[in-house]
């Protein structure tokens, strides 16, 4: 009875202990899915929202790229756009934030593939924007590509994905 309690207990312990190591030391997969969907609530903003609080996360924004990345939007219906570097990015986020009254940004179904080298990650998913109060939304699949920087996740290219219409 006695070996029965003390391997029960031994077993409760390593579950925990292993619970608790994936909570404080998460995997590289982990890592990615929590920066894309705060990329996303960065990138969210309300109509009751300041324009300091506005201006506050479209600095924050920045944040999430590495000094030389690039953005290549090429939406049906939208004119082809590319931002190379911070500032071009920077610049636009400013004038998104400043000119739209609202704006919900999410990102769905994603999918990680972390590189070999445990320091590059692929990203797919389905990006859903709704400007404005506006019930109507945009659906566009997502590629972003991140690169691990000083031990943060940061993403190097983002670009809309083609798809057949």
């Amino acid at each position: 009875m006695k070996t029965a309690f003390r391997l029960a207990f031994l077993a409760a312990v390593a579950v925990l202990g292993f619970w608790l190591w994936t909570i404080f030391f998460p995997g590289p997969e982990k890592l990615v899915l929590r920066k894309i969907s705060s990329l996303a609530t960065t990138a969210t903003f309300s109509a009751s929202d300041s324009n300091i609080t506005r201006a506050a996360k479209a600095g924050n924004l920045v944040g999430y790229f590495t000094t030389d990345a690039q953005i290549i939007f090429d939406a049906p219906g939208q004119a082809a756009r590319t931002l190379s570097g911070r500032d071009e990015i920077r610049e636009a986020a400013y004038g998104g934030f400043a000119s739209l009254p609202a704006l919900k940004v999410q990102f769905l179904d994603v999918t990680v593939r972390i590189g070999t080298d445990k320091q590059t990650a692929d990203v797919n998913c389905t990006a859903r924007v709704t400007a404005g109060d506006s019930k109507d939304y945009g659906v566009q699949e997502m590629h972003f590509q991140l690169k691990k920087v000083e031990g943060v996740w940061l993403v190097i290219r983002a670009e809309t994905v083609k798809t057949l219409s």
